[in-house]
């Protein structure tokens, strides 16, 4: 509370602010003073910081994450039933999605960096499908099919965290450089008849190149700042 014992209060943004400020912090509104209400009152009132949005915001997420992961498991068993070479890759796919989803439900429960968990599980589902195919003898959909998908995946993934404001833009332009650069082989591989499913790969491509492209130019000062401290520029 200021000085003067006087409770200000934003009437937009319906929080109590306990210092001396004019302007509310959130919507930068002008604040009102309210010396009628009682305390009781106030103490049931929301104070700044407002912990309870950044909840609902995580929530969306989740939400928004569960929802990517059953239509990318709906895409895969189409793509796997039109394209089907005696292996049931689908259901290895929605395996990964399903773990994905456990341990997003988990960090978030430990509140853990929202940015190293999607790199984690890029890195760890793109290696488990390639072991996965090579033990049933390598027909290649994990490089042709999963490896697309997987990153076209991330990438939405990280669309919408930025969108939604967890953690910095910038934290993801090292991990948005990396997908695009797998893609780029992806393609290289099919060029040369080293694996097949151009399409996806090519669709992938574009898809990381047009988010990794977006995110330099919105990003501006920070992202460039951050590829300078990556790099050592």
């Amino acid at each position: 509370m200021s000085d003067t014992g006087v409770m200000r209060r934003c009437p937009r943004c319906k929080i109590n602010l306990i210092d001396d400020a004019i302007v509310c912090p959130l919507c930068h509104g002008v604040v009102e003073s309210d010396e009628d209400r009682n305390m009781e009152e106030a103490s049931v009132s929301v104070t700044y910081p407002d912990v309870s949005s950044s909840i609902k915001i995580l929530r969306l997420v989740i939400r928004i994450v569960i929802f990517a992961a059953i239509v990318t498991e709906l895409t895969v068993l189409i793509v796997n039933y039109f394209t089907f070479t005696g292996v049931y890759w689908s259901l290895i796919v929605g395996a990964g999605l399903l773990y994905g989803c456990v341990t997003l439900l988990y960090s978030v429960k430990k509140r853990r960096s929202m940015q190293r968990i999607v790199q984690a599980q890029l890195y760890f589902s793109l290696i488990l499908v390639v072991v996965i195919d090579y033990l049933l003898g390598f027909k290649g959909w994990s490089l042709s099919y999963a490896f697309p998908i997987a990153l076209a995946g991330v990438d939405i993934a990280m669309v919408v965290l930025m969108i939604v404001k967890i953690d910095g833009w910038q934290r993801f332009i090292m991990t948005e450089i990396v997908v695009f650069i797998i893609s780029v082989v992806l393609v290289i591989l099919n060029f040369c008849g080293l694996i097949h499913g151009l399409i996806f790969t090519f669709i992938a491509t574009v898809f990381t190149g047009v988010v990794l492209l977006g995110t330099i130019m919105f990003g501006q000062k920070m992202i460039s700042n951050e590829i300078k401290r990556r790099f050592m520029i």
